[in-house]
């Protein structure tokens, strides 16, 4: 592995380690005020360490978002839904989730439903981008109506997306994200064609 996939690999276990401090604390406190220096001891990195990756608690306690390149390629895959489809899937192929980490937090959403609306405005970012994406799809396609066309689209992405999610995290083993992401792709589709000879 190279110096790179190192320094990367470290970062994310930093990260990780800093958030799982933070949702354990917040549990164990009963509240979504952990103090930064509290964080920092539990994760074993320095308070310094801690704004190296997040700029507030509140960030390490919501997580890092999921962000799609400005430079993404909306002419890849078959049609506007393989598009989104494919790039969503590299996305995820360039992060390392921890399915304990992921559950840990839902554990304190249950608990918190401010985290739980942290939470749902950071899959509205996540949605615009996609969105936009699909827009600009659809105008590489020559549709008369790329916005319409684009956010519908991207908006049954964003539900597949977050079926396949719901799917792995469920689903202890035996299935790796991707291909969970991939069975609710799939689903959508044979929904759409048993729609549309109905």
């Amino acid at each position: 592995m190279t110096d790179e996939g190192l320094r990367a690999r470290k970062r994310r276990r930093t990260s990780t380690a800093i958030q799982r401090a933070a949702l354990e604390l917040a549990l164990e406190r009963g509240d979504l005020h952990p103090p930064v220096d509290a964080i920092a001891a539990r994760a074993d990195v320095s308070p310094r360490t801690f704004f190296n990756y997040f700029a507030t608690r509140d960030e390490a306690l919501v997580g890092e978002p999921m962000r799609f390149p400005d430079d993404a390629d909306p002419s890849v895959g078959d049609d506007l839904l393989d598009m989104l489809e494919t790039i969503a899937l590299q996305v995820l192929g360039d992060r390392e989730l921890d399915r304990d980490l992921i559950l840990l937090r839902r554990d304190v959403m249950r608990q918190h439903s401010e985290l739980f609306a942290r939470r749902v405005v950071q899959s509205h970012e996540i949605e615009q981008q996609l969105i936009i994406l699909a827009e600009r799809r659809a105008t590489l396609d020559g549709s008369d109506r790329p916005h319409e066309r684009g956010r519908i689209a991207a908006l049954v992405a964003m539900g597949a997306l977050r079926a396949g999610w719901m799917r792995w995290v469920d689903r202890a083993g035996g299935e790796t994200l991707d291909d969970a992401v991939r069975a609710t792709f799939r689903e959508v589709r044979t929904m759409v064609r048993t729609a549309a000879v109905v």
